[in-house]
């Protein structure tokens, strides 16, 4: 999501890419989580000895106590400020969730909400993490819902960071959505690394695209989401999933200047930016969120086990 002092593009030849075809069931599916409670392992899947590490349903009236609140001007529009008041629980499509609810203040400046979890965490030899969320990105002219690709504007992301010293101690972005109305939206996954202080040394090499039928209907609907991030004697892989496929696979590279090794623990994120300081890739004039754009999310769990 951070995309401060990009340095140019290395070549993504040496970023090693599973195929977003693959469609290889998910190792544990976010109905298989409900029933498992915290520090207890899962049986539902035979030798993964999933351990709940966290948990948040985001049962309405609850004070999102396990996550910060940010109230700041995005790093990466200024035409976007966040304010701690507006993640809130809701009841949405019958579901207890966490929304994060973007309104138009002015002609160029938007409000929406930016949480971070409290809880972090990171690999440590031969195991692995999975974080998951579903997720439903939805649009409001006045009391009609509209698709999130009918807008123009919008940068939902759901992502982990350590952000302190960023990029030094490593980003992965599970979902970053894009509308472009009328064109197609566009959904990605990224990882942003370097060894000083605010220098990208990735550009936007490691960026891959959501399969191509993730556009169909416009993104309508709920979504699973999901990041692997394992350590297998002192080698680390993130594989990213949507919907149990395969977006990409990343692994070291010292020819991109890849360094999973050097991560430091990471919080999860879910934001919701509007605009772009680069009014090329998003222009600040045709910004249409109707009445407003939505990011709801469900169910938010990160389990560990041994590998």
């Amino acid at each position: 999501m951070k995309k401060l002092n990009l340095l140019s593009a290395v070549l993504s030849s040496v970023l090693v890419l599973t195929s977003c075809s693959d469609n290889t069931p998910s190792e544990l599916k976010e109905e298989k989580l409900a029933s498992v409670t915290t520090s207890e392992s899962t049986s539902k899947i035979a030798a993964a000895p999933w351990v709940k590490q966290f948990e948040d349903t985001f049962n309405v009236g609850s004070n999102l106590a396990q996550w910060t609140k940010e109230q700041r001007t995005d790093y990466n529009s200024k035409y976007c400020d966040y304010n701690s008041s507006v993640p809130t629980t809701q009841l949405r499509d019958g579901k207890q969730c966490l929304e994060i609810k973007t309104t138009k203040l002015s002609s160029l400046k938007y409000q929406s909400g930016f949480i971070s979890s409290k809880y972090q965490y990171k690999p440590e030899n031969n195991t692995e993490y999975m974080l998951s969320a579903n997720i439903k990105l939805v649009a409001m002219d006045g009391g009609t819902y509209k698709s999130f690709s009918d807008t123009y504007g919008a940068w939902p992301a759901f992502w982990t960071v350590q952000g302190n010293g960023w990029p030094t101690k490593g980003e992965i972005d599970i979902l970053e959505g894009y509308s472009f109305a009328p064109n197609a939206s566009r959904y990605t996954s990224n990882i942003f690394y370097g060894t000083t202080v605010g220098t990208n040394l990735l550009g936007n090499a490691a960026e891959r695209s959501y399969p191509s039928t993730f556009n169909l209907n416009g993104n309508n609907g709920w979504h699973l989401y999901e990041s692997f991030w394992r350590m297998k004697n002192n080698v680390v892989t993130v594989t990213i999933k949507v919907d149990n496929a395969t977006v990409a696979t990343y692994t070291n590279s010292s020819a991109a200047n890849l360094n999973f090794n050097n991560f430091g623990t990471h919080s999860i994120i879910f934001n919701m930016n509007v605009g772009s300081n680069d009014s090329n890739f998003i222009n600040p004039n045709k910004i249409n969120l109707f009445s407003s754009v939505m990011m709801w999310v469900d169910d938010v769990t990160v389990y560990k086990r041994p590998i």
